[in-house]
């Protein structure tokens, strides 16, 4: 219609009215770029304030995730050590399965995964940039390009070791009465008492304690854990690191 209109008035040569009509035309036409430009910051904005959201739930998950890793493999360690340094045989059924028990107790495996979705997400869809913080950036490239993992991914050989060894139903009692799991997949080690039904718990701890070889593999497991803390220490520090940025960036993305 307005071109129309245009036409008409070049016809008759109205050049005021070719002039306001070129005017409504422009405005038109500028009116509609910066409502665009208005909807594309809009929903960069709710697109990254969804981010730092979800960023913030994924992060606050791997800290506890790597705190109770920190807590399972100290654990781990504590029973490892009390097995190195009961020297005396057991003279009891009790302390026979304090003996068992830590044997078993040190031979865990557990996995160091942090959730990653968000990020993978913002890194593929090419977004990095809508978190408007370089900070923030810098800090979450550090704790996810992390490589260390890598160092504990190879159960090493005590495990299967121990396991050869104490017999599969006493295994069973030591994981369902010994052993927990939440559902935040946090892992504790149980001071439980012994099956009613076990028989010779004293001949099978001193076998325990006087195989060298077992020993050995024991110290390289509590090497193993040791190393294993360090990383779940470091990586819940540089989840702090993220979550304090975080904290500061929520709300705050910009119009």
């Amino acid at each position: 219609m307005i071109l129309r209109r245009i036409a008409q008035h070049v016809k008759d040569q109205n050049w005021t009215a070719i002039g306001i009509d070129f005017v409504i035309v422009v405005l038109g036409v500028f009116m509609g770029i910066q409502l665009g430009n208005w909807n594309e910051r809009l929903n960069d904005r709710q697109r990254a304030e969804d981010y730092l959201a979800r960023l913030t739930q994924e992060m606050t998950i791997n800290l506890k995730a790597f705190e109770g890793r920190q807590a399972s493999y100290a654990s781990q360690i504590e029973y490892g050590l009390f097995v190195m340094d009961a020297s005396e045989a057991p003279s009891d059924r009790e302390a026979a399965w304090e003996i068992i028990r830590a044997f078993f107790q040190a031979s865990h495996a557990f996995t160091i995964t942090p959730q990653r979705g968000t990020y993978d997400e913002i890194i593929s869809s090419g977004d990095l940039a809508l978190l408007g913080d370089q900070e923030l950036v810098n800090a979450l490239s550090r704790f996810y390009t992390f490589g260390g993992f890598s160092t504990i991914e190879v159960i090493p050989p005590y495990r299967e070791s121990i396991r050869r060894l104490i017999p599969f139903q006493m295994q069973e009692y030591l994981q369902t009465q010994c052993y927990r799991v939440d559902i935040l997949d946090n892992h504790s080690l149980l001071d439980c008492p012994p099956p009613d039904d076990a028989e010779s718990l004293v001949d099978l701890a001193t076998q325990l304690q006087a195989d060298t070889e077992l020993k050995r593999d024991l110290q390289y497991m509590l090497s193993y854990a040791g190393v294993s803390v360090d990383i779940a220490t470091n990586r819940a520090k540089r989840a702090h690191e993220v979550l304090a940025i975080l904290s500061t960036q929520t709300g705050s993305t910009g119009d």
